[in-house]
Order: structure tokens, then C-alpha cells, then sequence
């Protein structure tokens, strides 16, 4: 009965965050990079013909019809790894709660979701739902990476909150945490700003876009398949660097409310000085 009781519990913790840093980059981190590296590795082992990571999307190598014979390996890889690095997400929540509380929870659901629709893209690509739905898993896929980046831009905003004096900050993060996530947060919105400027100034037929996608085109930077391992390994690399470098305990900050009091002075007789003193009487 006693076990029954625990194994939920155990669960429900692990499915909030209550993990230790030590739990988080000596087991569960780990496993999660070797599951996906590995069995990725074996489905491209496994792909039919040369597989050229800078020109093929990762959604080939979990896909039956262009893996057959070793879809299903990279499909549990994914689906293992997006489990156990599920506890990340409360993880963030419970030591940025202190410093901006709703970007927290913001952080933290949308990691969550980030995380659990990898699940959903690798289900989707081995479930036939018709004509109507052959591409749910890109759409699913497009969703998980935007909630990925949403939960990076909130740490990213909490960190740069806690930093600054004048919105209140008490530089409780360290400071190469807040100028990595900085860079993280900001370096993809750099590149997307120039590709949606490239893709407009093309439409518009301007002559220095034209040129500069007629440089770009023959280069792996055009391809999107380049752009999904620069994702996976800014996601990882993310989540590495925020569990070693943010504070391994929880730290509770009093209520504003709470105001210490000073001590009155005492007089040399033990009274108080220029304070008046109400008498209780019984």
C-alpha cells in the first residue's frame, strides 16, 4: 500500500521540478542527450541511401516512408528524451519564481508544452489520419519550437529584470547566466529579423535582396534542415548551462510586507530613549 501511495507521489514530483541539480546533470540530462544522439545516430546508420544532416530534416530520419527499416528507433530516442528532460521546466519556475513569478509560470508552461508536443510530432509522423492531415506533425513540430522559444525569451527577460537596479533587480542570478541567455534569446531574433528581411526584399524585388539570396541559396544557411540541428543544440545547450548555473537551492525572499524592525536604543539604565513606553496593566 505504502509503495502505491509513493510511486504517484514520486511522479508528481518529478512531473513539477523537485529535482535536485545533481539528479538533473548527472542522470536525467545526460540520459536525455545520449537517448536522442544515439538513436538518431542509429536511424541514419539505418536511412536509406546518404543522409546529409545540412540539407535533410531531422523529421526524415523518425519518418516510415523515408526510414522504413529504422523509423522506430529514433521515434523512442525522441520520445525518451523529451520525458526526462520534463523536469527542467518546473525546475526554472521554482528558481525564477522569486525574481518576475508570472514570467516564471510562462517559462515554465511553455516548456512544458515544448516538451510534450516532441511526443506528439514523433506519434503523429507513424499515424495515418488522411489527406486532411499529412502535415500535422509540421505543424506540431513548428508549435513545440515556438513554445521552446517563448520559455527562452521569458528566462531571458527574468534574467535581464534581475539585472537592472532600476526595474528592482537584486542580481540574484549570476551574471554569465543572464549574458547567456541573453545571447541565446537574442542571437535567433537577429537572424530571423534578416531572413523575413531577405524573404520581403526578394518579394519586392529589390536588387540587394536578390543578390544576397542568390549568395545564401547554394549555402547550407538556406536550408531549414541546418537551422533544426541549431535548434536542437541551442535547446540543449540552454538547458545545461541554466541547470549548472542557476542557484542549486530554492531561495524564499520574506514577503514585501515583512519589514525587519530595528531595535530601539536603550538608554544606560535599559529604558528606552525619547520612546514612549505604554504601560499594561492587568
Amino acid at each position: 500500500m505504502r509503495s502505491t501511495v509513493l510511486m504517484p507521489r514520486l511522479i508528481q514530483n518529478f512531473c513539477a521540478g523537485h529535482v535536485s541539480r545533481r539528479t538533473l546533470l548527472t542522470r536525467l540530462l545526460p540520459l536525455s542527450l545520449a537517448s536522442f544522439c544515439v538513436t538518431v545516430g542509429i536511424g541514419i546508420l539505418l536511412f536509406p541511401g546518404p543522409y546529409d544532416w545540412r540539407t535533410r530534416v531531422i523529421s526524415h530520419v523518425l519518418s516510415p516512408r523515408h526510414n522504413p527499416a529504422g523509423y522506430w528507433v529514433p521515434s523512442i530516442g525522441f520520445a525518451v528524451a523529451a520525458l526526462l528532460v520534463l523536469p527542467f521546466a518546473g525546475y526554472v519556475e521554482q528558481r525564477l519564481c522569486s525574481i518576475t513569478p508570472r514570467l516564471a509560470r510562462w517559462a515554465r508552461w511553455a516548456f512544458t508544452l515544448g516538451f510534450l508536443l516532441v511526443g506528439g510530432v514523433v506519434v503523429s509522423q507513424h499515424i495515418d489520419l488522411g489527406p486532411g492531415w499529412r502535415r500535422l506533425h509540421e505543424t506540431l513540430a513548428r508549435i513545440s519550437a515556438a513554445a521552446a522559444a517563448f520559455g527562452i525569451g521569458c528566462c531571458g527577460l527574468c534574467a535581464f529584470r534581475d539585472q537592472l537596479r532600476f526595474f528592482g533587480g537584486r542580481q540574484t542570478l549570476r551574471g554569465r547566466l543572464a549574458l547567456g541567455w541573453a545571447s541565446i534569446t537574442l542571437l535567433p531574433l537577429i537572424f530571423g529579423a534578416i531572413g523575413i528581411a531577405l524573404l520581403l526584399g526578394r518579394k519586392a524585388d529589390h536588387a540587394w535582396a536578390v543578390y544576397a539570396c542568390g549568395i545564401l541559396r547554394p549555402t547550407m544557411l538556406w536550408q531549414l534542415a541546418f537551422w533544426e540541428w541549431v535548434g536542437v543544440v541551442l535547446v540543449f545547450g540552454f538547458v545545461f548551462l541554466s541547470v549548472w548555473w542557476l542557484p542549486g537551492q530554492v531561495k524564499s525572499p520574506a514577503p514585501s510586507f515583512v519589514r525587519a524592525r530595528r531595535p530601539l536604543p536603550e538608554s544606560e539604565g535599559g529604558q528606552n530613549s525619547g520612546v514612549p513606553v505604554s504601560a499594561s496593566s492587568d
